[in-house]
């Protein structure tokens, strides 16, 4: 390929993409030293990414890469991007209805919690990021199931249903069943499902493809969550879900 052909630019732009990594919030000093490149050159370049919305400056002037550019090379946001986008409306709910808000995505044929704000009371669901929960148990793993493919449904549940309580769905048939009613309603439910004495609700965050991105759920103890709530719970989750669709440039989730 003849040399003339090759833009230097976008090679020192791409260089200094690269030194974000998967961090948020890097200074100007960080990313000249890890991409190479002099202050002055780094600064034209995110003044640039910044102008063309792919770049984010904070007050503090620390660096952040937009949901804008993460939306044109991938349709499911890395796990950083999404909680960044997340956490303000996680913090919404957790002060409306004093539970447990989880954030997850889907690994395998589990759900991996990426980030939990805790209730506030001192009942309350133990949960943190790293944990997973299977499909069949939980209502962020019914919300992926629910919108997927049914050929990607039924390799995900090669599953041995296993019962975690006494009201756990333990077979395919029931579980797909439930999938349908799940997208009737516009949410999941997990009922006691996983743990006795937990409820959750959940929602899912769909990518321009109408696939699952991510789930969205609100979980806490039978004895507060009541069943009368659900609705009302729902929709404040599709509403969280509609505003993190918004700031990443995803589809919005369908309503009922």
């Amino acid at each position: 390929m003849p040399t003339n052909n090759y833009i230097n630019a976008i090679e020192r732009m791409s260089q200094v993409l690269a030194a974000f990594g998967c961090r948020a919030d890097v200074s100007l000093k960080d990313l000249a030293q890890r991409s190479g490149i002099v202050k002055s050159s780094v600064f034209r370049i995110l003044f640039t990414l910044e102008k063309l919305g792919y770049v984010m400056k904070s007050k503090d002037g620390l660096y952040s890469i937009d949901p804008k550019f993460v939306a044109l090379i991938s349709p499911a946001p890395p796990a950083w991007v999404l909680t960044q986008a997340a956490i303000p409306y996680m913090r919404q709910l957790v002060e409306k209805f004093k539970e447990t808000v989880n954030l997850g995505i889907l690994e395998g044929n589990e759900v991996l919690y990426v980030h939990v704000l805790e209730s506030p009371h001192m009942l309350r669901q133990v949960a943190y990021a790293g944990i997973r929960s299977s499909l069949h148990t939980s209502a962020m793993g019914k919300c992926f199931a629910a919108y997927l493919q049914r050929e990607e449904v039924d390799r995900l549940l090669q599953i041995s249903f296993k019962r975690m309580t006494p009201r756990t769905i333990t077979t395919k048939e029931r579980f797909i069943e439930e999938l349908g009613q799940t997208r009737q309603r516009g949410y999941a439910i997990d009922n006691a499902e996983e743990s006795v004495g937990t409820r959750c609700v959940g929602v899912p965050i769909l990518d321009h493809f109408g696939r699952p991105a991510a789930a969205l759920s609100v979980t806490g103890p039978e004895s507060r969550f009541k069943e009368q709530n659900f609705p009302m719970v729902a929709e404040a989750l599709r509403a969280a879900s509609r505003g993190i669709s918004k700031t990443l440039k995803l589809k919005r989730i369908p309503t009922p």
